[in-house]
């Protein structure tokens, strides 16, 4: 009986002490809490936070993505080996998981900050009263103690931006805490942190409607230039014809793009986890769509091209006449096809997904390397340009300071013509360039692509001379053609002919009256048109202005 008495005595004693023991290991070494609501010691903390992390991040992130094992393991689904989550002994299977190096190195930089955190807390007292939630770690990043019934806010961190490195301008993330002193609990019973904030989707929208809005307002103005540039003979000339062709191309661009983001980039922006997006269908319309784009856009390149060539031979050339633009048409509108064709041939092999609308760097050198290369050849045209006009001037009109600044003034149009403002903008900041800096680029850089069609069509259209002098001409023979059928509208109701009359009139009479009423008419709107006018005839194409 004492031996029992004994024993019984001896297990209550034992487990009280080991009841005790465990609550000093729990009080003194589990001091870093997580999402999941536990307190975990240092060690077991470090890797099953970094574990978590790999959970959390998305799976194109992977060539193959391990399943979390549970308490800082990870699962490889093809073979069931399990590996820890160390940072310090890293396995290489794990790292050679990733789809590439910048995953592995934002995974690290999540378990980084993991450890951080739990150091932080463990330099921090621990508020049990209620009147603060508690420091944690949520998956993403640290929270430290929060007041009860506020809302805390801390920066998103880098390592939870996948698709794109972090934004320069500061973007944030807010945890609430509740009055009780606890942290807000979603629907499923977790806590919740509101990162929605930290996606730059509402900057991409502002960037992108103002892009729309840039071609937009060069669509609607390159309009009425290509009417002006066919409606009247006296403008069919080489020179005309090689601006009608680069205005029809930066139309067809302009039209492509504002399509090409209007239909597939927004909705784009719209994608959600329960919507399937035009991308995501990949279908043929977009990607014929994209190719399209693509296509124009060179078109452009070519064009500004043909336009520095041609204005270089007739200056360096002592002006002399182009016999014919087949040439140009070639280059403007079919060499374009040869590495456009190779582009898609190569996307619908190798790269064929998200409507080809994501830039495959080596690929996109196909095209971008002749595009280069009209640019540098346009800015040497315009420095020989220069050189030209220098000489002449200096030759006939040395002390006369106002013909520089003509010259100068007559270069500088040429630079939209050839292409040369994107010379400003062929140089990107980092994404590390301060927030109002990098803003500023992308607005001024967007404005230069989509406004090129206004400014070329307001240069050598509506400020053109010999346009101005047709378009006056013609308003003033309307003008005064309308003048004048109101005047013998007047003149019938003033002094009213009889029917008789009108009878005894001979059909041979009738015809020369109406025939010289109308040499009259016409006469008259040419004096008219004479005295309103003082521009001066129009000129022929070799003396026509640039």
């Amino acid at each position: 009986m004492c031996p029992l008495v004994f024993f019984t005595w001896f297990m209550v004693l034992w487990s009280v002490c080991c009841a005790n023991l465990t609550m000093d290991i729990e009080t003194t070494t589990a001091a870093c809490r997580t999402e999941r609501l536990v307190y975990l010691p240092v060690d077991l903390f470090r890797t099953d936070t970094c574990a978590r992390c790999y959970k959390y991040m998305p799976v194109f992130a992977f060539k193959v993505k391990f399943q979390y094992a549970g308490w800082g393991t990870l699962r490889d689904p093809r073979i069931g080996h399990t590996y820890e989550a160390n940072l310090v002994n890293t396995s290489r299977e794990v790292e050679e998981s990733f789809a590439d190096h910048s995953y592995l190195r934002k995974w690290k930089d999540c378990c980084n900050a993991a450890v951080s955190c739990c150091e932080s807390m463990l330099d921090t007292q621990l508020n049990t009263d209620g009147s603060f939630c508690p420091h944690t770690w949520d998956g993403w990043q640290c929270w430290e103690d929060t007041p009860a019934g506020t809302t805390a806010k801390a920066d998103c961190q880098g390592h939870i931006y996948f698709e794109n490195e972090a934004p320069s301008c500061a973007k944030y993330a807010y945890k609430e805490c509740s009055p009780n002193g606890t942290w807000y609990m979603n629907e499923f019973n977790k806590e919740w942190t509101n990162y929605t904030k930290c996606g730059r989707l509402e900057e991409h929208r502002r960037y992108l409607y103002f892009h729309i809005i840039t071609y937009s307002i060069s669509i609607v103005c390159l309009v009425p230039a290509l009417i002006i540039f066919s409606m009247y003979k006296q403008l069919q000339v080489h020179r005309i014809s090689m601006h009608k062709n680069l205005f029809l191309s930066l139309f067809l661009n302009g039209v492509a793009v504002v399509l090409f983001k209007a239909i597939v980039i927004v909705d784009e922006l719209d994608k959600s986890d329960n919507y399937h997006t035009i991308m995501d269908g990949n279908g043929d319309a977009c990607k014929i769509l994209s190719i399209l784009t693509r296509y124009f856009r060179m078109t452009n390149y070519m064009w500004m091209f043909c336009e520095g060539f041609y204005l270089h031979k007739l200056i360096a050339a002592a002006f002399a006449e182009q016999k014919n633009l087949i040439m140009f048409y070639m280059i403007g509108w079919v060499f374009p096809v040869l590495p456009v064709g190779i582009y898609a041939i190569l996307r619908k092999t190798t790269e064929d997904e998200k409507c080809w609308a994501l830039p495959v760097e080596s690929y996109e050198w196909i095209m971008n390397a002749p595009n280069l290369a009209s640019l540098l050849v346009n800015a040497i045209f315009l420095c020989n340009i220069i050189r030209v006009l220098v000489t002449k001037l200096r030759a006939t009109h040395s002390n006369e300071p106002s013909q520089y600044r003509k010259a100068v003034r007559a270069t500088l149009v040429l630079v939209p013509l050839f292409g040369l403002q994107f010379c400003l903008i062929i140089y990107r900041p980092p994404q590390t360039t301060r927030c109002g800096l990098l803003q500023a680029y992308t607005y001024f850089s967007h404005a230069m692509d989509g406004m090129q069609g206004f400014l070329v069509s307001l240069i050598f259209c509506y400020m053109n001379g010999e346009v101005i002098y047709l378009l006056r001409r013609t308003y003033q023979r309307y003008r005064l053609s309308h003048d004048l059928r109101g005047r013998s509208q007047t003149s019938i109701m003033m002094h009213p002919v009889s029917v008789t009359q009108v009878s005894s009139m001979g059909e041979s009479q009738a015809t020369p009256t109406h025939h010289h009423s109308m040499q009259y008419r016409s006469k008259l709107v040419d004096k008219q048109c004479k005295t309103v006018i003082t521009d001066g005839s129009v000129k022929n194409d070799s003396e026509a202005e640039v």
